[in-house]
């Protein structure tokens, strides 16, 4: 057995979206949603490897440890505090959750997630979106300054297409 490879912590992919498309309610409560987020943390550890919020839906990638038996009732309360958060507006919330495969399959979902604003054309510049950990990508790093996920040009034909 490689317990190198057991003690690994296992990265798993998370959407929330709510159920009403054009809601602001998770950018409107990015505060009360940290604060749930830590809440689930504090009661079953996980680790934010890259995340994003945007209007009505986020996008995260969380790694639990690799002997973790708490997957249902952590996914279970996170929807749970966020359908609360979001409930001031009557707006249901789904959550998926799903486990990534390997390295490979983790880096394009970190491009993915931070890429995502500039695909739904909330910005121009991925620096641009406060709701990213792209800031910390860069920061430390990981992905250069003016990093554009392979989307250069495609803000115009977002926003053309969300106002028609």
């Amino acid at each position: 057995m490689d317990t190198a490879r057991s003690q690994s912590p296992t990265q798993h992919f998370l959407t929330a979206a709510l159920d009403e498309q054009g809601s602001g309610s998770l950018t409107d409560h990015v505060d009360t949603l940290q604060l749930a987020w830590r809440a689930c943390r504090d009661r079953y550890p996980f680790t934010l490897t890259a995340g994003v919020i945007l209007p009505d839906h986020l996008h995260c990638i969380i790694a639990v440890p690799a002997d973790d038996r708490h997957a249902s009732a952590r996914w279970g309360l996170l929807q749970e505090l966020f359908q609360h958060v979001v409930n001031r507006r009557s707006a249901g919330l789904s959550l998926d959750a799903r486990p990534l495969r390997d390295d490979a399959e983790l880096q394009r979902q970190i491009d993915y997630i931070h890429a995502d604003p500039l695909r739904h054309g909330w910005v121009r510049s991925l620096r641009k979106w406060p709701y990213s950990s792209l800031h910390a990508y860069i920061e430390h790093g990981l992905r250069p300054l003016h990093w554009t996920g392979g989307l250069e040009g495609s803000y115009g034909a977002r926003v053309a297409h969300r106002s028609a």
